[in-house]
């Protein structure tokens, strides 16, 4: 009997730490908008390769091409999922093939690597993913 009760009186401790464990590995997991250089926005207009609608972070690959007509594929981060889709965008806002601009803030340090602002359609619809003055994305460009 006495094993018995150890045993059970282990049960929440175990459970318990597995939900700190849990809880330290989404939060090392996340990040902010640190790693990108926010003071500067880029403009590029290109080609999407593809648009992941998947936590924790929406990604888009944007084919771009570069002043010597060679085509550059960049990866773009977005927001997640569920900030994106209340500002009405959803799995199938981009699509393979779809030209656009899109406004950036380059990563620092790493070449084709940047956040996404916004997104300029063909027919000047503008998909705004980080408003001006929020998310680390200043009310004006410096």
């Amino acid at each position: 009997m006495g094993a018995y009760r150890r045993q059970r009186n282990r049960i929440p401790f175990v459970a318990v730490m597995v939900c700190f464990q849990a809880a330290a590995l989404s939060l090392m997991a996340h990040h902010g908008a640190s790693q990108y250089d926010m003071n500067r926005e880029l403009k590029l207009t290109g080609t999407v390769k593809q648009w992941t609608f998947d936590n924790p972070h929406s990604w888009l690959w944007l084919n771009v091409t570069n002043a010597q007509g060679v085509v550059e594929e960049w990866s773009i981060e977005s927001a997640p999922p569920n900030y994106l889709s209340r500002q009405g965008w959803s799995a199938s806002t981009l699509k393979a093939g779809e030209k656009v601009t899109v406004a950036i803030s380059p990563k620092k340090g790493e070449l084709r690597s940047a956040i996404l602002l916004e997104v300029v359609r063909t027919n000047g619809e503008t998909l705004v993913v980080r408003p001006r003055g929020a998310f680390g994305r200043p009310a004006a460009l410096p």
